[in-house]
This record gives C-alpha cells, sequence and structure tokens, in this order.
C-alpha cells in the first residue's frame, strides 16, 4: 500500500482510518467483512458538500490507492477483502470468494460436509446391515424405536464400542464386530450357511467373558441380531438349542428382557439341551402370566405336553391335554400327536393313544393327510403295536370307511397279501424298516402269506443300510425262505409216490419261498463283503433249489472265487454252468474271466508258459468275438478293453495285440480314451506309479509324441480343407485320430518279414477273427 499523504488524510473520513487502525480482536464473526463496506462512505459520499474539483481529486487518490478503478465498460469495480485475526487484511479474489467467506466465516464447512457425508455412508451400510438380517419389517422397527427414542439416550448400533474395552479383552471385541460386519456383507436376505453361524457362535463365546464385564454396552439391538441368527430354525444351525439356552442366560444377566416367545424357546432350550427339571420349573413359574394370557396360552401349555411327554409323565400330560381341549382358544389339533406317541409305546395305554387318534381324525375332518397318517401308524409300529397300526391304514386306505374294532373276521378285501403288500412297500420306501418287519410278523400271525417279491423288497433294504443288525436279520428271512423252498420241493417229491387223494401241506414259520432274486440278493452281498464260505454254502442251496441261474447269479459266484484267490478255477466254473444251465455271458461275466487269467493275476509268467498263456488269452477273445452281440447296443465297456489290450501286451503277443486292437475297434466300435492311448504307448497300467523317478522321462516323451502327432493331422485336416485354419479339431475327429495314432504305434512294433503275413492270419485264425482284420493295412 503507498504511504499514507495529506491529500489521503483529508478524503477519508476519520471513522474508517479508526477502523482500520484497531488492532484489538473482535467476535469471529465480525472480523471477516468486505472492503467494499469500508470504502462505501467514501466512494459514494454525497457531493453535496463537496466541491466538483475535490471530488475529482478525491475519486483520483481513491484509483491511486488501489482502492477504486474503471473497468473497460466504464462501470465501477468494487474489490474484496477480508480481515483476520489480529487485524490483518487479506483480498479477495472476488464477489464469489467474498460471498463463500460470508457463508463459511472459519473455513470449516468442506471438513464438516465430509465428516457429515461419512456420517450418512455409515448410517447407509447400517440400513443395509439390518435390512438384510431383520428383513425391511424388522428395520422399520428399528426406525420407529429410533424415532420415540430420547435424544439423551445412546443410538442403537449393531456394533460394540471397541475403545470401552481394556487391550487385553478389546481382541475379542474387535473380532465379534468383525464378524458381524461379515454377516452384514454376506447374508442376501436368506438362510446364512452354517460356516457363517459357527463363527458368529465361535466369536460370540470367545468375547462373553469380556462381555460380562461390561454387559450396559451391549445395545438391544445387538441382542437382538444374535438371537435371529443362533436361535433361526432351519438346517444349517443344528446346535440351535444350546445356542437359545447359553444366549438366553446372557440376556437375563446383561438385565435385557426376553420377549414372551423368547422366554417360550429358552425355557424349551433348556429342557433340550441342559436340566430338564430346571426348564420344568422355570414353565411352572409361568403358569399365571404366559399361561393365562390369550396371546401366549397355546403355545404355553403346547410346550408344556411336549415336556411332560418327553419325561414319560402321563398324568401330568393328561391334565395339560384336557387343558387345551376345553380352552377356547384357536388350536391346531395336531397338538395331540405327542401324548399318542407317548400312549403308543406302553402297551397298558395303548388304547388310550388310539383313542385319541379318533378324537384327531374327528377334528381334523377332511384337512386330515397322508403324513398324519404315516406319522401315527409309525407311533404304532415303532411299539409293536401292529393291531392298531393296522386299524389306522385301513381306515387310511378305505377313507374311514371300514372299520375294524370288535370285528372277529376281517374282510377278504384288507386281509389279502396285495393289501398288505401296499403297506410293506410304502413302508420299505419311506425308511421304516423295523416297522415293515413288524408287518411281516402281522400278517404271519392273521395266517397272510407275503409276497416273495415284497420280501425279497425288505431284504435288499436291509442289506443296503450296512448295520449288522439289518444284515443278519435279512440273512435270517433270506434264508427262512430257502428253507421254505426246499420244503416245498421235498413235499413235491414224496407226493409223487402217495396216492392222489393224498395231500401234504407246507409246515414252518410262513414264509414264501425263496426265487431266483433272494438268492442274486444274499450272493451279491457275500461277495461285496467277500465272505466265500457262505457263498458255497448258499451256492449248494441254490443247486437243489431246482432254479435255473442268470448272468447276475453266475457273475457273482466267479467273482467272490477271484476275490478268494481261486482264480484258476473261474474259468472252468464259468464253462461248466453255462454249458449246464445254457446261460449267456454279459459284459461283467468277460470282466472277471479276464481278470482272472494268470497274466494278471500273477506279478509274473514263466517263460516255459508263455505259449499256452498266449494261445488261452487268444481263445477267451474268440469266446468274446462270438458273444459280439451282447455289445451291440451299449458298446463294450472301456474297463474290459482296457484287460483285454493290457493282457497281450503283458504276453509281449504283438500280432495279438495289434488284431485285438482292430477288432475291437471295427467289431465292438470301440473308442480309446486319452488314458488308455497313453497307458499302451508306455506300456504300465499305473501311470502315477510309472511317472516317478526315471520312468518320468519316458512318459514325458510318450505324451509329447502324442501331442506332436496331433498337431501334424490337425494341420493336415487344414491342407486337406475338411477344417478352418482357426476351427479347432472336433472331439469326434480328435478320438478318431487318437485310435489312428495308437494302430500305427502298434503295427511299427512288428517287424515285417516273410514270415509275418503268416503269423498274423495264424493269431486271426485262433482270435476268432477268420481274415477280417487279419492283415497289415490300417484301419480306414
Amino acid at each position: 500500500m503507498p504511504p499514507r499523504t495529506l491529500l489521503v488524510e483529508n478524503f477519508i473520513c476519520r471513522s474508517c482510518l479508526s477502523t482500520l487502525r484497531k488492532q484489538t480482536l473482535a467476535a469471529q464473526w465480525a472480523l471477516r467483512r468486505s472492503s467494499s463496506q469500508a470504502t462505501q462512505p467514501l466512494a459514494s459520499a454525497s457531493p453535496s458538500h463537496l466541491s466538483r474539483d475535490q471530488e475529482s481529486e478525491r475519486q483520483k487518490t481513491l484509483e491511486t490507492l488501489g482502492l477504486l478503478k474503471k473497468s473497460k465498460d466504464d462501470k465501477v469495480s468494487v474489490k474484496y477483502f477480508e480481515q483476520g485475526e489480529g487485524g490483518k487484511l487479506r483480498r479477495l479474489r472476488g464477489e464469489d470468494e467474498f460471498g463463500q467467506s460470508l457463508m463459511d466465516p472459519d473455513g470449516q464447512m468442506e471438513t464438516r460436509l465430509k465428516e457429515m457425508e461419512q456420517e450418512l455412508g455409515q448410517a447407509t451400510l447400517f440400513t443395509k446391515i439390518v435390512e438384510e438380517i431383520w428383513g425391511k419389517q424388522g428395520a422399520e422397527k428399528l426406525r420407529k424405536r429410533v424415532a420415540s427414542q430420547d435424544e439423551s439416550l445412546p443410538k442403537p448400533s449393531l456394533l460394540l464400542p471397541e475403545e470401552e474395552w481394556p487391550a487385553q479383552d478389546r481382541i475379542y471385541i474387535v473380532q465379534l464386530n468383525n464378524m458381524i460386519r461379515t454377516i452384514g456383507r454376506k447374508v442376501g436376505g436368506g438362510v446364512l450357511p452354517q460356516k457363517r453361524i459357527n463363527s458368529l457362535w465361535k466369536y460370540y463365546s470367545a468375547a462373553r467373558i469380556p462381555l460380562s464385564k461390561k454387559w450396559e454396552l451391549v445395545h438391544a439391538d445387538i441382542w437382538d441380531l444374535l438371537w435371529q441368527i443362533l436361535a433361526a430354525d432351519h438346517a444349517n444351525n443344528p446346535n440351535r438349542m444350546s445356542h437359545i439356552h447359553t444366549l438366553a442366560k446372557d440376556m437375563e444377566k446383561a438385565g435385557v428382557p426376553l420377549r414372551d416367545d423368547q422366554r417360550l424357546l429358552a425355557i424349551e432350550a433348556t429342557f433340550i439341551s441342559h436340566s430338564r427339571e430346571e426348564a420344568i420349573t422355570a414353565h411352572r413359574k409361568l403358569v399365571t402370566t404366559l399361561g393365562a394370557a390369550p396371546e401366549t396360552f397355546t403355545e404355553f401349555w403346547q410346550l408344556g405336553l411336549r415336556m411332560y411327554c418327553l419325561m414319560g409323565d402321563i398324568t401330568r400330560a393328561e391334565r395339560v391335554v384336557n387343558t387345551l381341549l376345553e380352552s377356547p382358544h384357536e388350536k391346531d389339533p395336531r397338538f395331540l400327536l405327542p401324548f399318542i406317541r407317548m400312549c403308543a409305546e406302553n402297551p397298558a395305554t395303548a388304547e388310550k393313544g388310539f383313542e385319541l387318534y379318533q378324537r384327531l381324525r374327528s377334528a381334523l375332518g377332511d384337512s386330515i393327510t397322508i403324513e398324519d397318517y404315516d406319522q401315527v401308524i409309525s407311533y404304532f409300529l415303532a411299539s409293536n403295536q401292529t393291531e392298531f397300526a393296522f386299524y389306522i391304514f385301513v381306515e387310511m386306505m378305505t377313507s374311514s370307511t371300514v372299520d375294524l374294532r370288535g370285528t372277529h373276521k376281517v374282510p377278504a378285501s384288507v386281509s389279502s397279501p396285495f393289501f398288505y403288500g401296499k403297506w410293506l412297500k410304502r413302508l420299505i420306501g419311506a425308511g421304516d424298516l423295523l416297522g415293515a418287519y413288524n408287518v411281516l410278523v402281522h400278517m404271519k400271525s392273521r395266517g397272510v402269506m407275503p409276497q416273495a417279491i415284497v420280501v425279497n423288497g425288505l431284504i435288499g433294504a436291509w442289506l443296503r443300510s450296512g448295520t449288522a443288525d439289518n444284515i443278519q436279520k435279512a440273512e435270517q428271512v433270506a434264508w427262512a425262505m430257502i428253507n421254505a423252498r426246499m420244503q416245498f420241493l421235498s413235499i413235491r417229491k414224496d407226493m409223487q409216490n402217495l396216492a392222489a387223494f393224498v395231500r401234504l401241506r407246507q409246515y414252518g414259520e410262513g414264509w414264501p419261498r425263496a426265487n431266483l432274486e433272494t438268492f442274486s440278493l444274499l450272493a451279491e452281498n457275500y461277495k461285496d463283503r467277500r465272505v466265500h464260505d457262505k457263498m458255497e454254502e448258499l451256492w449248494r442251496a441254490f443247486m437243489q433249489a431246482e432254479i435255473a441261474p442268470d448272468s447276475f447269479m453266475l457273475n457273482q459266484l466267479l467273482f467272490s472265487y477271484l476275490q478268494e484267490g481261486q482264480g484258476k478255477h473261474v474259468a472252468a466254473l464259468s464253462r461248466d454252468l453255462t454249458n449246464q444251465y445254457q446261460v449267456e455271458p454279459d459284459s461283467w461275466t468277460f470282466m472277471v474271466l479276464w481278470q482272472a487269467l494268470p497274466v494278471n493275476r500273477l506279478v509274473q509268467i514263466p517263460p516255459e508258459q508263455l505259449l499256452d498263456e498266449t494261445s488261452r488269452t487268444r481263445s477267451l477273445f474268440a469266446e468274446m468275438v462270438k458273444s459280439a452281440h451282447i455289445f451291440a447296443t451299449s458298446g463294450i465297456d472301456a474297463q474290459l478293453a482296457r484287460y483285454v489290450l493290457h493282457s497281450f501286451r503283458k504276453l509281449d503277443d504283438k500280432f495279438g495285440l495289434l488284431l485285438a486292437y482292430r477288432a475291437l475297434r471295427q467289431i465292438f466300435k470301440f473308442t480309446p480314451p486319452d488314458i488308455v492311448v497313453l497307458e499302451l504307448h508306455v506300456g504300465s497300467m499305473d501311470l502315477e506309479r510309472t511317472g516317478k523317478g526315471r520312468n518320468g522321462l519316458r512318459l514325458m516323451h510318450a505324451g509329447n509324441q502324442i501331442e506332436g502327432y496331433m498337431k501334424r493331422r490337425h494341420q493336415e485336416l487344414i491342407a486337406l480343407g475338411r477344417l478352418g485354419a482357426a476351427d479347432e479339431m472336433p472331439d469326434d475327429v480328435k478320438q478318431q485320430e487318437l485310435g489312428n495314432f495308437l494302430e500305427e504305434l502298434l503295427q511299427s512294433r512288428i517287424t515285417e518279414d516273410e514270415t509275418s503275413e503268416q503269423l498274423l492270419k495264424q493269431a486271426a485264425a485262433e482270435m476268432g477273427l477268420h481274415g477280417e482284420v487279419s492283415n497289415f493295412e490300417t484301419t480306414p
């Protein structure tokens, strides 16, 4: 600023000068003001007391001081200044900065705006977490709670104030908070996965001790969140009741009141996971409150009924049942099911249970379902009260038009094997094997012979279960059926020597006669369990049962011999049985025959036996060629073809291997998988073991050779116009080319001389090929 002159002193008023020179601090809001306000009296002083010359000189002085200048359009422009703390002036850039200075006197508005944006983002994230976990209705309830909350109270939060805990406890609080954040991000309004629920419980359990020191810092919303997740009733929360019991105890210690539904659930959790006596005591204390309120009356007494039924307290349970039946409150009649089950477990009270079932059926009317009938039937079957179960099943099947109570003779329509068979199939399909067995016993007690096909279904279900008890039951019933057949055959034989008017009757336990399916079920189980002694006993019984075997029964016997280490008998046994019973072999029959060859059973074949084993292997292949029609529908199994090819490879029968491979491709329509091509190239059935050590180079070389061949063929197909330049080789073409590569490889390993053609024809004749593929030309 230019130095003050006398001229300046004469043209600037004293009040303005006094203001400019004042050094004392003023109020914060008055420290920033426009220089235009200070100069306005100077620029706009009334000319009434100034002459024209004086006014002109005044304007020049202001312009010299930089306080007044003319714009290009001869309009007056004003410069703005700001006086800060200490009286220091700062020139402003223009009217915009001056306006900003008036709106933000302390210059902190931008910082406050950023803080408000962060708070808004946190509030939005909080709302999103609440909606994802509790749904929109839960979020709306929370908003109403916040709106009605006193401003002086702390705001609800799903996170714990971590800084309130000491350092040694803070890590557990931080982990729990992180888990709550993770749940808010992962859950999408649906069911949480079991891993998340377990993790939340893990971190909550770890933080329980630190939390117990400051329960007052755990907001009610956090308790609601923990309850919402840990008390969820679904398959991903198997430890639900244990969680509820612990969580309810902690909420009571924290002084958080439980809702009515939470109190009932806490009692049930205590009964199941902690102490039955404690739960009963807690339930009795609420009789005059929850047990009398219309909103909780039904749920409260139904919970008591379930607990008394599980404890076997029939007196109190019956008292609760009467209370519920006499109450005017709305209820589902199915609350009687636990009491019916308890009555059915005791023969002394089974009659009462059946009467309550009838009351349940009357109350439900047309709304009763098949599942309701099945559940009540299972109660009586589990306690061996089959008579009542049969009454209920008849009512279910006949829509209550047939009542067997008090009848001495059961109608023929419901006492037939066909009617019982439907019941047995239903029970077996539902997995109630004990109930099905009890029904079989009930049938026999009524003189009704069950059908063999139904009993076989039960035997198969027992065997598939794999439990020792069920396997024992299956064997007992199956052998009882076998004995029944033996007895029938004996009676039929004895009757041939008696007079025509003499009739012999079968005696015993009333089981149906065993059929081929019965023997097959036992044979498969004995084979899988590797109990060859029982298999031989079963086969002797089968030979006496005068039942023609099929290929399945034959295969189980052959595999059992092979597993027992008696593979040398497999070929002869198979040949004798197929000739005796005219059984046509199938794919599994040839599988066991190839596996039973010495070259596949023994580690090493003596050199003097190689010619005999080669001849035996070629003969087996000839038998398979004769049965080629059995592979016409589904083709030959890849594992069977693999055993065939490796058998010739192990014998170093190069001619037989080449012919077998060509025959598999042409006759059996076999396409070798990649792994089989690589195995035959390397010469091993165990590539994993071959790839270890020095043999790994051989495996790598084989892979590179196959890959190089495929690339060369790909380029050749592009050159021939069969593929485009950018086209990949189709899968079927790739498999065909791999097959061609293997054939060329096998043929290249045969040294062609004057005897090669003759040896090839000899091998083809022994293998039953009759010249179809007995030449050195590659398969087209």
